[in-house]
């Protein structure tokens, strides 16, 4: 299971085991560098990570960071941790969502 941290800039990610959720990897991925104008709750400067998206086989995980204009795609490791594998520019703070098939 993998959560965007809105305001670390970056993903973790959960194992499920007998008794409830575990970390597997915190952070799963490095921290996304936006432009500095966007700031968490707690103060600290974001890239506005908005959604994520998995492909059905789990090998692939897209994020989008509005405030960093991109789309990140990581690949899936079996530690939890992410690779980044592309990255593309997206029109500043677009699209506040993904869809996959």
């Amino acid at each position: 299971m993998y959560a965007t941290n809105f305001g670390y800039s970056n993903i973790s990610s959960y194992r499920i085991n007998g008794s409830g959720l575990e970390v597997a990897c915190d952070p799963a991925c490095p921290k996304v560098p936006g432009d500095g104008t966007a700031r968490a709750l707690n103060g600290t400067v974001t890239s506005g990570p908005s959604d994520n998206w998995i492909s059905p086989d789990g090998a692939y995980l897209y994020q989008i960071y509005g405030n960093a204009s991109k789309l990140v795609g990581y690949a899936t490791r079996p530690d939890g941790s992410l690779n980044e594998v592309t990255s593309i520019k997206i029109p500043y703070n677009s699209p506040q969502g993904l869809a996959g098939f």
